[in-house]
């Protein structure tokens, strides 16, 4: 699909609204990974294709990070970070006072990380728009939908006030899924760079896995010829190496020093504080634990047996309703319903996933509901939470006016019931959002055309497995 002059004036006035409210408050606030991402940087520009050598805890104090958080990311971001870096180059100061830790972070960098952050935001919406105009809707309609992704509090938050990156491997797995599935026509060069665009997104954050997961599917059970489909194939798994195989080669376990820090941090415990923990169960777990001393971990040590489970179900209900752009971007909703830390900033690319489901599933009136839903609520939390906090605890000299505007536009809910809350809604919509759109797939299934089929291929094994062990 091309746009015509009327689509790209509309993208235009979207872009052109949304980066209003980011440009002025970005300068002003910091989350707190945006020193530590300067030193992720500082550490790359001192050691290169070594840097995961001395990216764990072990190295974050001789090598200057304000915190002891590993990098536990694909190597996309610290490439990304590191020319921002040459260019905003002023220290990050960190030094413990009366047993008050401070840590302050300097304009330059704040704006040459957060103009990436904001630039993937804006780049991700314009997918999103290109995407549902594909879809076959309108340009009302499209413009209707990207604006609920532009313009939700929470994607201006994390870009623009707490400042992280996970637009960035939305953006690349949304062209993935354009290129392989609504982009007209057949042309292998196209579908083998969406493939390598989706797996892309894996050397950014691993949090994409099970979305990526679901395309290695169904580009497995294409109907294509072998060669096509090794081509394909082949392509998304190289895009997720992509990144990471020079790190190994000029440093030998790079990857197996990634892992280890991934798997790490992702150690199940509870989730402290409880409004930012945005999984209900663990949230529950840890206000039990907190306030009664009952050990609670059952409820967050297992969150692998649903993640697991739905998996499995979509996976069957693909045989249904075979539509990857519905059960890559359900798998993810699957990521931020079971996982059991769940961070704000994963819920960004949440928010563009449901958007996607709502268009695609049309005729569903509840799985729709439920994604405009789903959408609601984590816009709701950065209008309950106080986020003029970031306007200050890292800024040495405060922008008054932009605190003053933050708090305007906050709740400035404090107590953690009120997150406990939020975050069981949160969690329990997310479950019924997937399971209405799994069994949407499971109704449509011939269970005795799949049944026959599996039956012909377990004989056709058995037949062959003779002739193997002879």
């Amino acid at each position: 699909m091309n746009l015509d002059k009327r689509d790209i004036i509309t993208v235009l006035i979207i872009v052109v609204l949304m980066l209003i409210p980011r440009l002025i408050v970005a300068p002003y606030t910091s989350g707190s990974d945006i020193p530590q991402f300067a030193g992720f940087a500082d550490t790359f520009l001192r050691h290169g294709l070594c840097f995961y050598k001395f990216a764990d805890t072990k190295h974050s104090s001789t090598e200057n990070w304000p915190y002891s958080w590993p990098y536990v990311y694909g190597p996309g971001l610290v490439l990304f970070l590191a020319p921002l870096r040459l260019l905003a180059s002023s220290p990050i100061i960190h030094y413990w006072d009366q047993q008050v830790y401070y840590v302050y972070v300097s304009m330059d960098w704040i704006i040459a990380s957060k103009s990436l952050f904001i630039l993937f935001d804006v780049l991700s919406t314009i997918m999103i728009y290109v995407i549902i105009r594909g879809l076959g809707y309108k340009w009302k309609s499209s413009a209707i939908l990207a604006s609920l992704y532009a313009f939700n509090p929470m994607t201006i938050y994390i870009s623009s006030i707490y400042g992280m990156f996970d637009q960035i491997p939305l953006f690349f797995f949304l062209v993935g899924i354009y290129l392989l599935y609504v982009r007209s026509g057949d042309k292998s060069w196209r579908k083998i760079l969406g493939a390598f665009s989706s797996g892309l997104s894996i050397g950014f954050k691993h949090t994409f896995l099970f979305s990526a997961a679901l395309i290695f599917y169904d580009l497995i059970m294409r109907r294509d010829k072998r060669f096509r489909k090794t081509l394909f194939v082949s392509s998304l798994v190289i895009g997720a190496l992509v990144l990471f195989i020079p790190f190994e080669l000029a440093c030998f376990s790079s990857i197996e020093m990634f892992i280890n820090n991934a798997l790490s941090s992702s150690e199940p415990g509870y989730t402290y504080p409880v409004c930012y923990s945005f999984n209900g169960l663990s949230s529950l777990a840890t206000y039990i634990n907190e306030h009664t001393g009952k050990n609670m971990m059952f409820l967050i040590e297992y969150w692998w047996l649903p993640a697991i489970t739905l998996l499995a179900m979509i996976l069957i209900a693909y045989l249904g309703y075979r539509d990857p752009i519905v059960y890559s971007s359900l798998a993810y909703i699957v990521f931020t319903t079971t996982y059991w830390r769940v961070n704000h900033q994963y819920l960004v690319p949440a928010i563009a996933f449901s958007i996607i489901l709502f268009a695609k599933l049309r005729g569903y009136t509840r799985c729709r509901f439920l994604a405009i839903l789903y959408i609601f609520l984590i816009g709701l939390w950065p209008i309950m939470f106080p986020t003029s906090w970031w306007a200050h605890v890292h800024i040495r000299e405060p922008n008054m006016d932009i605190w003053n505007l933050l708090d305007r536009f906050s709740l400035m809910v404090f107590d953690e019931e009120s997150y406990l809350l939020y975050s069981l809604v949160l969690t329990i919509t997310g479950y019924i959002f997937v399971f209405e759109v799994v069994s949407a797939g499971l109704s449509r299934i011939h269970y005795r055309v799949v049944a026959e089929k599996i039956i012909g291929t377990t004989k056709k094994l058995l037949r062959i497995f003779p002739r193997i062990s002879k």
